[in-house]
C-alpha cells in the first residue's frame, strides 16, 4: 500500500505591502544548526547592532517556522539563546518606513489607481508616470505594487494572497501593468513573456517630424562603449550586441509652429525585451523621445538629473519633465480560460 503525501507546503507568495510591517525570512542551513538566534540574526542584519538583535527577540518581532526541518521538531519559545535546527525559516517582521513626507497621502477607502481591467485572477491599472513598480533603495514607500496591495485590501479585505506584478515599466513610463492574483496565474502569465508570446504596444512623442509612415528597426543593441553612464544602451555594431527588432508607425505629427519644435506621435511594437530598446532605436534613428534625460539629454543632462541639478536650460532641451512614453496595449492569454485579452491603458495627461 503505497504510503500517503504529506501536505504540500504553502508557497510563499508576495509580500502584503499594504500591511504596517516589513516581513524578512532567512533560511538555517547546515552551517548554522546548532547555532543561537541572536547570532543568526545578527549576522543578516548587520545594519543593527548585536543588542539592537537581541530587541528585535525580546519585543516580539521574530518568529521561528518549522519550514524544511526534516523532523519537523516543535519550536520552543523565542529567546536570545534560542538553538535552531537546519531547515528552519525565521522571520523578522519590523514596522514598514514612514511614507515619503513630500507624497500627498492618500485618502483612506479611495482608490489612487486607474483600474481598466479585473476579475478573480488579474487586474490591471493604468501606471502613472514618476512611480516605481517596486519598492526601491530610494523608494521604500509609495511604489506601484504598495498602491496595488493597498488598493485589493480595501475591495478584498479576506484575500490570502495579494496581487504580484507580471512585468516592469521604467520609473517614467506610464501605462498598462498587469499584476496576479494567485501563483498560478502568476507561473502561466510569466511563461508568456518568457516565450515572447505577449503582444506589447506602445507610444512615444518623440523629438522632429518622422517623414516615413512606418518602418522597422533592427540594430543589435548591448552596454554604449563611450558613456560615462554605467546603465547606458547603444547600437552595437561591432557583434557583441544582442538582436533587437522594434516596428512602428506614426500616428500623428506636430509641424513647428512658433517657438514649438516639431515633433511626432510613434506607435511601437517591440518583438524583443532589450533594456531601453524602444528609447535606443528612436534616438539611433534620429527622433530621441521626449523627455528622456539620457537618450535625449546625454551623460551630462543625466547626471545633472541625478543629482538634482537640472538647469533651466537643460528642461528646455528636454521639452518634458519625463520621458513621453506610454505602454498603450498588452494583449495576452488568460491564464485560466485561455482567451486573448487585449488590456488597454489611456494616454497619460502629460502627453495627451
Amino acid at each position: 500500500m503505497a504510503k500517503p503525501r504529506p501536505p504540500r507546503k504553502k508557497r510563499r507568495g508576495q509580500r502584503d505591502l499594504s500591511l504596517p510591517y516589513v516581513e524578512q525570512v532567512f533560511g538555517v542551513g547546515e552551517p548554522e544548526h546548532g547555532g543561537r538566534l541572536d547570532s543568526f540574526l545578527a549576522a543578516r542584519v548587520s545594519w543593527r547592532s548585536r543588542e539592537g538583535v537581541r530587541k528585535f527577540i525580546t519585543d516580539g518581532w521574530v518568529q521561528v517556522m518549522p519550514g524544511k526541518d526534516p523532523q519537523q521538531a516543535e519550536v520552543g519559545a523565542i529567546r536570545r539563546g534560542l538553538k535552531l535546527r537546519m531547515g528552519q525559516e525565521v522571520v523578522l517582521r519590523m514596522p514598514a518606513p514612514k511614507p515619503d513626507a513630500n507624497q500627498p497621502a492618500p485618502n483612506p477607502g479611495e482608490d489612487n489607481l486607474e483600474c481598466i481591467f479585473e476579475d478573480d485572477w488579474l487586474v490591471a491599472v493604468n501606471k502613472p508616470p514618476n512611480i516605481s513598480v517596486h519598492p526601491s533603495k530610494g523608494h521604500l514607500t509609495g511604489s506601484l505594487i504598495h498602491l496595488v496591495h493597498e488598493r485589493h485590501r480595501r475591495h478584498f479585505p479576506n484575500a490570502e494572497e495579494v496581487p504580484t506584478l507580471c512585468h516592469r515599466l521604467d520609473r517614467e513610463t506610464s501605462g498598462v501593468m498587469l499584476c496576479a492574483k494567485d501563483q498560478l496565474s502568476r507561473t502561466r502569465i510569466g511563461r508568456q513573456f518568457e516565450a515572447r508570446t505577449v503582444q506589447k504596444t506602445y507610444l512615444a512623442l518623440v523629438v522632429g517630424e518622422i517623414p516615413e509612415e512606418n518602418g522597422v528597426m533592427d540594430q543589435p543593441l548591448g552596454r554604449s562603449n563611450n558613456s560615462a553612464v554605467r546603465l547606458k544602451m547603444g547600437v552595437r555594431e561591432d557583434g557583441e550586441g544582442q538582436p533587437s527588432l522594434t516596428e512602428w508607425s506614426v500616428v500623428r505629427r506636430f509641424p513647428e509652429t512658433g517657438e514649438c519644435s516639431p515633433k511626432t506621435l510613434v506607435e511601437l511594437r517591440p518583438k524583443t525585451g532589450r533594456q531601453h530598446q524602444l528609447r535606443v532605436h528612436l534616438a539611433a534613428m534620429g527622433y530621441p523621445i521626449l523627455g528622456d534625460k539620457l537618450y535625449l539629454g546625454g551623460d551630462d543632462v543625466f547626471i545633472r538629473h541625478v543629482n538634482g541639478e537640472l538647469t533651466s536650460e537643460d528642461h528646455g532641451l528636454l521639452g518634458m519633465d519625463r520621458q513621453a512614453l506610454h505602454a498603450w496595449k498588452l494583449e495576452v492569454e488568460h491564464p485560466m480560460t485561455g482567451k486573448r485579452i487585449t488590456l488597454e491603458a489611456p494616454i497619460w495627461p502629460d502627453m495627451s
